[in-house]
């Protein structure tokens, strides 16, 4: 498929007319509202799912410039059944003889009222509505009508008899190792996903892997997320708690619950963090390193008509997150051609701390859909390796007047030193207090977690079943062993337990005190073999609601995930607690970090608090809330009222998936099999205000 002699990726979406205080009669500004939000996020193709839209629509996608797949509106889901094969006489239109003058009589309408708009470069036939004669009519009627433009029909994949109905191989919710497949098959068709990345609730996990694929591959022109915005409705309760209804909340019967809940933005039009992982994906600008520690690049242009010299190249080097050089680059580069590029930065002289070079590419004019200096691609590269303070601890050893004393009590170990005092279960092995300059930290014992807030993805693909030996397997640990002693410069407390799996999984906590305050934290765990997959794997630390900031070093500013951080920057931020809880329309997972480096939480911004580091890159999540009351809550507004912070240290949390939301699991890469041991340490510290 090509555009003016160009090979078109499609970087699309999925869309509704939806709005949740008007439902399906939606404003000009609501359209522009979603216009604004696709071209700024880099999205260049809208599919019409799954009728015909308001004409205005098209207008505003004929001057802003987006593709559109204008669809008819045609859908007998129930009619058929996925694997069938063949026509039957329950499918509808089929080869019917009566439908087919009501489904020309669509596409015709369709046809007829919109054919002028440029932004339309394919005609759909319709849903989910399996083959038949009729479609092959429509087709035909569509591309005797209309010569310029292709058309496009989902339904030939599920019935090849109706092969003739689509110039497009059109799939849905193909994983990337089957769209390669196909593209391998010496194939015959240009190939789209009309509908890919299901994005209800927190999904999106993977996306990038299939733009891998797309980008080795010519016959593989792009794919459309399913889909734009939640389908929600805006109500309060009886008491006039305002909140987004779903399925189900007005007493109907039968729905679909929250499964309407799958858009990049929700149904109050604010965005979430996957359209951010959307915007990095879809980018058209491509930046690789040469010789990247002497600043040699390689920037590809993937436009289709666009110079680069439209846009101005900044750069940036951070040490440890702090700005410490920059500078802009004005570059001329044709549509589709690539150049090396050297960013003229002076030497990085020191080791001392990790540098990491960000380029980006920004506007320079305001246009309809952003400012100047809007940002339309960007990309990082290490140029210095992180390199952990983990000694800091041991110095203030030697240098603190205070001495560790240990005091064995029936039930308990205590330790302390100075203005600083742990307290340990001799019946559980937990640290159960920890007490800096007279403030308890500790609302719970700290504990190991293996366990996340199922997110919608992992309940359609029953991971609460698979792996629900996780959920509690803290509770089920029983201590055979707890060891501690004094050394010259420190205490160890050494937990061993067994967790009751089966087969039994082992699990050894080693906490390494210092004087002043500071614990080395080791976590090992030996699974049992041919168990499931571990949803996450650290440690929970349930604290003051005074410690209501946090601060990182690592990818963010919006939560990311072991398969979705492609769209999530390494640097410094920093934020309430609260503001880290996305508001999806069932509680879930959310709000984790990523490649964490070091990370603190504090009374404030300048308060008492802690910090926590690792000698290699970890992830963390603080919520006000546990995953078992995000669980136990299907609104928002159903979760009770925290006076906590719930922090989250991990070694890795599983990816979130989201090929699909109702079977499909995460891919392998991204979860945590239990056919290997694990070792996860971090640093604990206290931080005084």
């Amino acid at each position: 498929m090509k555009i003016n002699g160009k090979r078109i990726v499609f970087k699309g979406v999925n869309r509704h007319e939806f709005s949740c205080d008007t439902g399906r009669a939606i404003s000009k500004d609501d359209m522009i509202t979603d216009i604004k939000l696709m071209k700024s996020h880099n999205i260049n193709a809208v599919r019409t799912s799954h009728y015909p839209n308001q004409s205005a629509w098209y207008e505003l996608c004929d001057e802003y410039g987006l593709y559109v797949i204008d669809e008819t509106n045609l859908e007998t889901h129930g009619t058929w059944g996925y694997g069938d094969g063949t026509l039957s006489d329950h499918n509808i239109p089929g080869s019917k003889p009566e439908w087919l003058d009501n489904v020309l009589d669509r596409c015709n309408s369709m046809f007829q009222r919109d054919k002028n708009h440029p932004s339309i470069v394919i005609w759909s036939l319709g849903n989910e509505s399996f083959g038949g004669d009729n479609f092959i009519a429509m087709h035909d009627f569509l591309k005797q009508a209309d010569p310029t433009r292709l058309v496009h029909y989902e339904g030939i994949f599920h019935c090849r008899e109706s092969e003739a109905a689509s110039d497009i191989e059109s799939t849905m919710y193909t994983k990337p190792q089957d769209v390669e497949k196909y593209a391998l098959s010496n194939p015959q068709k240009p190939f789209i996903i009309c509908e890919y990345s299901h994005a209800m609730g927190n999904s999106c996990g993977g996306l990038h892997l299939y733009w891998e694929v797309f980008e080795r591959y010519d016959i593989l022109q792009g794919a459309f997320i399913w889909d734009w915005i939640d389908q929600a409705i805006r109500t309060t309760t009886p008491d006039g708690i305002e909140y987004l209804a779903y399925g189900g909340d007005f007493g109907e019967t039968p729905h679909d619950g929250n499964f309407c809940g799958n858009g990049l933005i929700f149904a109050d039009r604010s965005i979430t963090p996957k359209l951010d992982e959307v915007k990095k994906c879809y980018q058209n600008v491509k930046f690789e390193g040469v010789q990247i520690a002497e600043g040699q690049i390689r920037i590809t242009n993937r436009f289709l008509f666009t110079d680069l010299h439209t846009y101005l190249l900044k750069w940036e080097i951070h040490l440890e997150g702090e700005v410490s050089q920059s500078g802009t680059l004005h570059i001329s580069l044709p549509p589709e051609e690539d150049i090396e590029v050297l960013i003229p930065f002076a030497p990085i002289e020191s080791f001392e701390k990790e540098a990491i070079l960000t380029i980006s590419m920004v506007t320079t004019e305001d246009s309809k859909w952003a400012t100047a200096g809007h940002e339309i691609a960007w990309e990082q590269f290490a140029l210095t390796p992180y390199l952990p303070d983990l000694v800091s601890s041991v110095e203030n050893d030697v240098t603190t007047s205070a001495q560790l004393d240990i005091t064995e009590l029936e039930e308990d170990i205590l330790i302390s030193a100075g203005d600083m005092s742990l307290k340990f279960s001799r019946i559980t092995g937990d640290l159960s207090s920890y007490n800096s300059s007279g403030k308890e930290c500790l609302l719970e014992p700290a504990r190991p977690n293996f366990w996340r807030a199922v997110t919608d993805n992992d309940l359609g693909n029953k991971l609460s079943e698979r792996c629900g030996v996780w959920k509690n397997a803290h509770e089920d640990r029983q201590l055979i062993r707890l060891d501690w002693k004094k050394e010259e410069l420190l205490c160890s407390v050494t937990s061993h337990y067994t967790i009751a799996t089966n087969p039994i999984t082992s699990l050894t906590i080693d906490y390494q005190i210092h004087p002043d305050g500071t614990i080395h934290i080791h976590q090992q765990l030996n699974p049992g073999d041919d168990l499931p997959e571990i949803p996450e794997i650290g440690m929970l630390f349930v604290l003051d609601q005074s410690l209501d900031t946090i601060a990182w070093y690592g990818r963010g500013p919006h939560d990311n995930y072991w398969d979705r951080k492609t769209g999530a920057r390494i640097g410094r931020y920093s934020g309430k607690v609260e503001d880290q809880f996305v508001p999806y329309l069932r509680p879930q997972e959310c709000g984790n970090k990523t490649d964490v480096r070091f990370a603190s939480l504090t009374e404030g911004t300048i308060g008492h608090g802690l910090r926590f580091e690792a000698p290699s890159l970890m992830e963390l999540c603080a919520l006000p809330w546990t995953p078992s009351e995000l669980e136990a809550s299907d609104h928002i507004y159903k979760l009770p009222p925290s006076d906590k912070t719930v922090l989250r240290i991990n070694y890795k949390q599983m990816g979130v998936g989201g090929d699909d939301s109702w079977s499909a699991r995460t891919h392998d890469e991204f979860i945590l099999p239990c056919n290997r041991p694990y070792s996860f340490m971090f640093t604990m510290q206290p931080i005084k205000g």
